[in-house]
């Protein structure tokens, strides 16, 4: 069992450096991507949970002015942002597509990076019993959006986060696998972790990948758990989840009493969440929830930007998609339904 961490260990943070070279800290800034829109990183940290928050800032920039740490342009929209959440122990700079193209619009995209299973922490980090302890997810966001909402952070730059003030209580919240139950999560779904291990030991979840992650129950649960807490957020007005985990631990009753409107985009021949088990209960679970189904061969991992290296997760390839898949048409075609849902189309 050691063993397999170690291995699995190492692998993740082999697949951050060949995405990223090297893991960033602080506050940095990248090159511009397109029109004048970039994207900065931010430290934050939770003190009430002795817990650092990574955070990736998609934004159309004007040039740097001293009194914020991003300066936004014109174009900027003040009325709205967005918030994102990673899948399993993946990270927010991994779906460039998304942030790039909302900042484009003029919406403000943080991208969250959870600690224990980002690889933007480092390896040291790495934990894969993060996996299950799944509440630290919602707590994160809820954490990042007071921080915004307050546009200020602690760190040794005193100075607001914007240079114009967002309004954070009309939020768009999407999320990928682990951040599309987060985001659910953050609309008002509650969890049932106790159905895990029945699920995992049946037939039913033969082709389920994410029972992979089981082995790690023991280590997850001593962080405790309360089945009765809700992450329900009302700052979140939308959510989008893209192919998301946990269906077979997500309780009906409460996706049945979501009220906001929900896009939930799944891939029907699943090479690592089965579809009716999970992005299908979510779709069908959610009253008036907007359905987007990806038929044509696209997997778990065509949610994320296009890559080249070789990592597996569970054995299935991050970067490489089944014959006849285009990762960058894929993206262009759920663009449409993104939009929709966050215009009210």
């Amino acid at each position: 069992m050691n063993r397999l961490i170690k291995k699995l260990s190492t692998l993740v943070f082999v697949l951050a450096w060949v995405l990223i070279g090297k893991v960033v800290c602080a506050i940095e800034t990248s090159q511009q991507h397109e029109g004048n829109v970039q994207v900065k990183h931010i430290d934050m940290y939770d003190e009430k949970r002795q817990r650092p928050v990574k955070v990736t800032v998609w934004f159309p920039a004007k040039n740097d002015c001293a009194e914020a740490i991003l300066c936004l342009a014109e174009n900027a929209k003040l009325d709205q942002g967005a918030v994102f959440s990673h899948g399993a122990m993946g990270a927010a700079r991994g779906y460039n597509w998304i942030g790039y193209a909302l900042a484009s619009q003029g919406i403000i995209t943080v991208g969250l990076n959870h600690y224990g299973e980002s690889w933007v922490y480092g390896q040291e980090t790495i934990d894969l019993s993060a996996v299950l302890r799944f509440w630290e997810r919602p707590r994160d966001v809820i954490f990042v959006l007071n921080q915004l909402s307050q546009n200020h952070i602690k760190s040794d730059v005193d100075r607001p986060i914007f240079n114009k003030r967002i309004d954070w209580t009309n939020v768009t919240a999407i999320g990928h696998s682990s951040g599309g139950a987060t985001v659910a999560a953050l609309a008002g779904s509650q969890l049932e972790l106790r159905k895990a291990e029945t699920y995992c030991a049946s037939l039913a979840s033969k082709e389920d990948k994410s029972c992979g992650y089981m082995k790690h129950q023991l280590e997850a649960a001593k962080e405790g758990y309360n089945p009765s807490e809700s992450f329900q957020d009302k700052r979140i007005k939308r959510i989008i989840a893209m192919d998301p985990a946990l269906g077979h631990v997500t309780n009906e009753e409460s996706l049945k009493r979501i009220e906001i409107p929900v896009l939930v985009i799944g891939s029907k021949q699943n090479d690592f969440l089965t579809y009716d088990t999970h992005a299908g209960y979510y779709a069908k679970n959610i009253p008036q929830a907007k359905n987007f189904v990806l038929d044509n061969g696209e997997g778990h991992f065509v949610y994320l930007d296009k890559c080249e290296h070789t990592y597996k997760a569970n054995g299935v390839s991050i970067c490489t998609d089944r014959e006849g898949v285009n990762r960058n048409e894929v993206h262009k075609s759920i663009y449409p339904h993104l939009f929709g849902l966050i215009y009210g189309n």
